[in-house]
């Protein structure tokens, strides 16, 4: 067989065997990436790219406001605000088929 079909296998085996082993999904894509990259160039270039690609990543906008709309949320369950907002939205819509799923 060809390298490249060999390494489509791998990665196949490689993905059914973390699964398996049931380490999360997000996991499972790291190591695999981080192992492709270090078979591709070397485990030294790999260990560089890692600490750079996960600090331009986890220093990204998107992943700031994310935890901050989640900490919203619960300053505003915690303040009581989401009851009233719930049953507002409820007389407005909940006369209509399928209600707040809508």
């Amino acid at each position: 067989m060809d390298g490249p079909i060999v390494g489509v296998y791998g990665i196949i085996i490689m993905f059914a065997v973390l699964f398996l082993l049931k380490i999360p999904a997000g996991f499972v894509m790291a190591i695999i990436g981080f192992l492709g990259v270090a078979y591709v160039t070397s485990f030294d270039a790999a260990l560089d790219m890692l600490g750079t690609d996960l600090w331009n990543i986890f220093s990204s906008y998107g992943l700031t406001v994310i935890p901050m709309f989640i900490l919203v949320g619960e300053f505003a369950h915690y303040g009581g605000y989401n009851n009233g907002l719930y049953n507002a939205t409820y007389k407005w819509f909940g006369h209509y088929k399928g209600g707040l799923a809508i």
